[in-house]
């Protein structure tokens, strides 16, 4: 309805204003979505069996990338981070050795400060060869794969610094394995 004289607008000028407030409102949710995927939370798929049987190729998980902002990372943390010599990989580990501590393995079981480490999300008879024992520096971090036999982990490349760190893994967003992630009590 015109007001006080004034034309109503044709159907393409109102065709257009809708275009316009659209396409804003699709500018706004898509910078919100990369913020939130760059600093909050963000997508990951697992590629390769180093994780299994806890998790699998092609797995699809989030990975919260705000809590290590406010707290330190723990031991049986699963992780993403970036691969020391090419930090363009990711690769999905969990936290064995915390900063200060030693690690040690010692004929494929895994000890920290000398005492073995009950790793209750690992089948017994896992073997964590080779055996070697690493020192721990501040903001250092030891991390393995849970697929021992078949994972490139700290126990081939080293100790990981924090900076390395991409976010700790909270949720699985793959079909029938949908669901928050526990983390293993110590």
């Amino acid at each position: 309805m015109a007001s006080a004289g004034l034309p109503e607008p044709r159907p393409a000028i109102r065709l257009l204003n809708y275009a316009f407030v659209l396409g804003k409102g699709i500018i706004v949710l898509f910078v919100i979505g990369a913020l939130i995927q760059s600093f909050v939370v963000t997508p990951f798929r697992i590629s390769g069996i180093s994780m299994e049987t806890n998790f699998h190729d092609g797995e699809f998980v989030a990975v919260d990338k705000i809590t290590y902002v406010v707290q330190n990372p723990q031991r049986g943390d699963v992780v993403v981070l970036k691969f020391p010599a090419d930090p363009s990989h990711l690769f999905i580990k969990r936290i064995v050795g915390l900063p200060g501590e030693t690690v040690k393995i010692d004929q494929g079981k895994v000890y920290i400060n000398n005492q073995p480490l009950v790793e209750a999300y690992l089948p017994e008879a896992i073997n964590s060869q080779p055996d070697q024992v690493k020192v721990l520096g501040f903001d250092e971090y030891w991390v393995m794969g849970d697929n021992r036999p078949n994972s490139n982990d700290s126990r081939y490349w080293g100790i990981l610094p924090k900076d390395d760190l991409v976010g700790i893994v909270r949720f699985s967003l793959s079909p029938g394995l949908f669901g928050w992630i526990s983390q293993p009590a110590y």
